[in-house]
């Protein structure tokens, strides 16, 4: 028993109390009782209040420790990503999809020529188509294609068509070009299907670039067994506008055409006093070929992904006595300037591209490097290209047999969109 209960239950038993039986110092002494009570009990309903409290806190702490260290809204959303990505994989964007497309801003213009196999028909013309591959709504495809060459000069597009004329016996297929928005002036046309005895006079595109063209030419070619005169070949650059019509004359030497001089100026110098090239003479009889001092006879062809140029010397015969002389082709070593072609450019060595697509035989990239084209014998394989080349085809356009680039232009920025109708306008007419 506590003592001070001992005490009062004494007091008590002594009868009544003196002063009234309930004097201060018995009040101050169950004041004090109850004060040391309370202050007992107070720390045990504490002590059992935050003994709870621990417990539940305690369990908390055990249950996100056991499940996860972090807030349960993260581990939520944690959940719900690996739930998406467990998702089938045909759900998720190919790596080669539209992600890939969508980062194409350049629209590709390309000039083809397809020739007849010459065991068919030797002196079957060249038939020309352009293509124009750009994006539209976020794919990269083939939005137009119409047949000639559409190449852009200066402010406006030129159309080069292979122009077929008949005299009587005589045949000719000479290339002709005017603006794309005028009508072409033509003249007699011959049958197509159906050769004249003898084919005088054809020429074939090679290149078309920002100004200017290369041709191949031969002239007085035969046909069967018919008596002709001797086939000669040449090669020229001309200017486009030596193209239009009513230019032509019977005379391939005496032609408008721009030499290696004129356009290399004294880079071409020493290059062609090493080359040493001989001119072309002027018929099928034997003559001595004099030295090239200008470079009057050249030509510009695809090489590994680039434009080259290729001087013509005419110093040997191509089939034996009773043909007219031919050329050979001798490279130059110098860089064609902005003026014959922009752009060229390839991103992509051309070791690497042989490496992943061995049937390579050529290959361009735009100047937005946003894309890389690799030309085989069968197609064109359009690539993407972000920082590097990623081998992963965006589209195929399918070639013709025997058919080969002469002409790549770009149009980037504001021009897609233009190029898109203008060459629509002009390849399909309405």
């Amino acid at each position: 028993m506590d003592p001070m209960d001992n005490e009062l239950k004494k007091e008590l038993a002594r009868g009544p109390f003196s002063q009234n039986g309930f004097n201060d110092s018995l009040r101050k002494r169950i004041e004090e009782r109850i004060d040391n009570h309370a202050a007992v009990r107070r720390p045990r309903r504490w002590s059992a209040w935050s003994a709870g409290v621990s417990a539940v806190l305690a369990s908390a702490l055990v249950f996100l420790f056991v499940t996860d260290s972090r807030p349960l809204p993260l581990v939520q959303q944690e959940a719900a990503e690996k739930l998406e990505m467990q998702q089938p994989a045909a759900t998720a964007p190919a790596p080669h999809g539209p992600d890939w497309e969508a980062s194409v801003r350049s629209a590709l213009l390309i000039g083809l020529r397809s020739d007849a196999p010459a065991a068919e028909n030797p002196q079957a013309p060249s038939t020309y188509r352009t293509v124009l591959i750009a994006p539209d709504r976020n794919r990269l495809q083939k939005t137009v294609e119409g047949e000639g060459i559409l190449m852009p000069y200066k402010l406006d597009f030129w159309k080069i068509e292979n122009e077929p004329k008949a005299t009587g016996a005589q045949e000719t297929y000479t290339l002709t070009a005017h603006v794309a928005s005028a009508k072409p002036k033509t003249s007699g046309s011959a049958e197509r299907g159906k050769p004249a005895q003898t084919v005088v006079r054809a020429e074939k595109l090679m290149f078309a670039g920002n100004r200017y063209v290369a041709v191949a030419q031969t002239t007085a070619g035969k046909n069967g067994a018919a008596p002709s005169p001797a086939q000669q070949d040449y090669v020229w650059v001309k200017e486009l506008e030596q193209l239009a019509s009513g230019q032509k004359t019977a005379a391939p030497l005496s032609e408008p055409h721009v030499t290696l001089h004129s356009v290399f100026a004294a880079a071409a110098v020493p290059v062609l006093k090493e080359l040493k090239p001989a001119q072309p003479v002027g018929s099928g009889r034997a003559k001595t070929a004099a030295a090239d001092l200008s470079g009057e006879s050249w030509t510009i062809a695809r090489k590994q992904g680039k434009w080259t140029a290729q001087l013509a010397s005419y110093d040997s015969p191509a089939n034996g006595a009773a043909e007219g002389p031919a050329y050979r082709l001798q490279e130059v070593p110098l860089a064609l300037p902005q003026s014959v072609v922009s752009h060229d450019e390839l991103a992509v060595p051309w070791r690497d591209i042989v490496r992943v697509q061995p049937g390579a035989v050529d290959a361009f990239s735009s100047p937005n490097r946003d894309m890389v084209a690799v030309v085989t014998e069968q197609n064109i394989i359009i690539y993407p290209y972000a920082d590097q080349w990623i081998p992963i085809p965006l589209m195929t356009l399918p070639l013709q047999p025997k058919e080969s680039v002469v002409m790549i232009q770009w149009a980037m920025g504001s021009y897609v969109e233009l190029w898109k109708r203008q060459v629509k306008t002009y390849l399909q007419p309405q």
